[in-house]
């Protein structure tokens, strides 16, 4: 197994990412990427992971690295090599696999139940947050790369697919409530509002997931490393 790679688009936690990655004795590299740290060649990577952050997978004008990520994970999928992109990241996986990334009509916030695909519930990692809501905070969107297979939806957005060696999550499951909390309140305070939302009713919903929140995002994270001992654990069952 090749060295791990985690691109952060922004200064947040990585919360429960990092726990899991620590517990499983798994040893990986950071660069901030809005700190201007290079992206480096597909040949120092043996596997890629695309966090979330702010911008959008079309702004490549304003964040030229953006490209040079999606570049890295079009050559990484084609070498066969795990990319997993985490909200913006499964933007960027999307866009840099043929599909579309778009701002939506308007924000999808706070624990929101998602419906698996058959193949989602046969999947060995998304299958771990069936029945369970996850922890959504975006204004954007895509349409499938071609040849990806669907894994879970949300009632208004695709939230996870699977192209070769990509896995791509629309949501959040590395994210406390603590910190989720601390963006509706803060940061993200007016897009919790254009979702039609208060930020004393996302807490609320936050604390009534939380241990749905908990145990999916474990699984999830678990399985997903457990799968990249080059057994194919974690990759995509056909459709």
């Amino acid at each position: 197994m090749g060295r791990m790679l985690v691109i952060k688009h922004s200064h947040e936690p990585l919360d429960r990412l990092v726990e899991r990655l620590e517990h499983s004795g798994m040893e990986w590299d950071e660069i901030t990427a809005i700190d201007g740290e290079p992206i480096p060649p597909a040949d120092e990577v043996g596997i890629l992971v695309m966090t979330g952050g702010r911008m959008g997978a079309y702004e490549t004008d304003a964040y030229p690295y953006l490209a040079d990520e999606m570049e890295l994970a079009r050559e990484l999928v084609e070498r066969d090599v795990p990319v997993l992109g985490i909200c913006l990241g499964s933007q960027l996986l999307a866009a840099a696999l043929g599909g579309r990334v778009y701002k939506a009509d308007r924000p999808e916030v706070g624990a929101v139940p998602v419906e698996l695909t058959e193949a989602g519930h046969r999947h060995p990692v998304v299958s771990k947050v069936a029945g369970r809501r996850v922890f959504e905070m975006h204004q954007d969107t895509f349409d499938l790369p071609p040849g990806s297979v669907l894994l879970a939806r949300s009632d208004r957005f695709p939230q996870a697919f699977a192209l070769g060696s990509a896995l791509a999550i629309q949501f959040h499951p590395e994210t406390h409530n603590s910190t989720a909390n601390r963006w509706a309140n803060h940061g993200a305070r007016e897009m919790v509002e254009r979702a039609g939302s208060t930020p004393e009713e996302f807490v609320a919903g936050m604390e009534d997931a939380r241990a749905e929140l908990n145990e999916g995002s474990y699984g999830l994270f678990d399985a997903w490393i457990a799968g990249l001992d080059g057994q194919g654990e974690g990759r995509p069952l056909p459709a």
